[in-house]
């Protein structure tokens, strides 16, 4: 049951069907236990807002992403198809290219931009070999997870959520400790709290074209219910725990740039062997989110081009991320999440024609399911004057929509698309 996995993105036959939706829980909660939820804790304590209002932007836009991410993975079991296939059921084997597309250079990033960080942070503790080198070591350590498959990735992802998250509980125990000074007398800030609310919810929500991926090999008897609930609470949890450490960490060094190397000198305060294992707790965190964009990476390749074989389709992703990690470098960092960041408004509006077309049934065997098609741009469209891009991108991109400007800058779009996705697609079935 532990070899390599040789299926690709066919549907898995009830035979091979197996596995419990309780690892549900684990896979997504040490897949977020990482440096991305760690960062952007330190940043919401930099919006001007309460401590309380900060904690209700946390604890509700991490919620309503992990719904919607747990929603997505509960029909796994159903479908016994990874996220981008039913995908192309909903829209088509043409009309889904663009999100196959969108997604395989997502994970791709994603990849690139965790590889040249867990390769920064061993170079950051022991600067004995040139960066380039710690990067190929981290790549390659998961690169050797992801190839052997689901049941792997699966074991793994379980081990290293009991690791990080013993790790992690002692680093906000000693977060708390620290006393920091917490931003309690401040008044209700509208735009910080709207800004935190929508970052928080932009981050989790990525991973639902990730979803069933991981819970295609439960059996179709499984509760949709309980596949829902483990996912949703392992990655809510994961997130507002490191979110937390994020913020606190902050706090206590006056640093909020959200970089390792805080907590790393934060960590270090308390010795040598706290510093040592500290770095390869954030290593192993970058590993098990990486592990997830490389498997990824290779079914979504696998829906643009269906007799490819999976471990080929990783071998090229694998060397294709690494060379731009390498290429990139540490600097190319903070450049690339923006564009990462930026392609997140693909997701939301997708996430809501795709539940949409689950609850209605409304799948196609055509080349391009149009209404559907519609709904998505359509919404996409609609959402653009409530987008901010100057935020989303550091500047990069100077536009800040209407409504955006209206409500200071706060960028809601991402709400906004994925409720009218999710309304058009019953409208158009009225009129179909």
């Amino acid at each position: 049951m532990f070899g390599m996995e040789t299926y690709g993105v066919e549907q898995i036959p009830a035979g091979m069907r197996h596995g419990r939706p309780f690892y549900q829980f684990t896979l997504w909660f040490s897949s977020n236990l990482t440096v991305a939820d760690y960062a952007l804790g330190a940043i919401l304590v930099t919006l001007g807002i309460s401590w309380s209002w900060i904690w209700v932007a946390v604890l509700l836009g991490n919620l309503i992403g992990a719904f919607l991410v747990g929603y997505l993975a509960s029909e796994g079991p159903r479908f016994g198809l990874p996220q981008m296939m039913i995908s192309k059921r909903v829209f088509g084997n043409i009309g889904n290219i663009p999100f196959s597309l969108a997604q395989w250079i997502s994970t791709l990033g994603w990849f690139s931009v965790n590889a040249i960080i867990s390769g920064y942070v061993l170079y950051y503790a022991y600067p004995v070999l040139p960066l380039t080198a710690f990067i190929i070591v981290s790549a390659l350590s998961q690169i050797a997870i992801a190839i052997f498959g689901y049941d792997i990735i699966h074991r793994s992802e379980f081990v290293l959520s009991c690791a990080l998250g013993t790790f992690f509980a002692l680093t906000l125990v000693l977060a708390i400790m620290s006393k920091p000074a917490l931003p309690i007398n401040v008044p209700f800030n509208p735009t910080g709290f709207a800004v935190a609310l929508a970052t928080v919810f932009s981050y989790i929500m990525s991973w639902a074209p990730y979803a069933s991926d991981y819970s295609r090999y439960l059996p179709e008897t499984t509760s949709r219910i309980k596949v829902l609930l483990y996912a949703m609470l392992g990655g809510a949890v994961a997130s507002v725990w490191m979110e937390a450490v994020g913020m606190l960490t902050g706090l206590a060094t006056g640093n909020y740039s959200g970089l390792p190397t805080v907590l790393l000198g934060f960590m270090n305060r308390y010795g040598i062997l706290s510093l040592t294992v500290s770095v390869v707790m954030v290593f192993l965190g970058a590993l098990s989110a990486n592990v997830l964009n490389l498997y990824s990476n290779s079914l979504v390749l696998l829906t643009l081009y269906e007799k490819a074989k999976r471990h080929w389709g990783l071998t090229l992703g694998a060397i294709a991320g690494t060379a731009l990690a390498i290429v990139g470098g540490i600097n190319f960092v903070g450049y690339f999440e923006d564009f990462l960041y930026f392609l997140d408004y693909w997701i939301t509006p997708w996430i809501g024609v795709m539940i949409g077309a689950i609850l209605n049934r409304s799948f196609t065997a055509k080349k391009a399911n149009i209404r559907l098609l519609t709904a998505y741009f359509l919404s996409l469209l609609v959402s653009v004057p409530f987008m901010n891009l100057q935020a989303a991108t550091s500047g990069v991109i100077n536009f800040v929509g209407p409504f955006a400007f209206a409500l200071g800058g706060a960028d809601v779009s991402y709400f906004v698309s994925f409720v009218l996705g999710l309304v058009l697609v019953f409208v158009f079935k009225l009129f179909k």
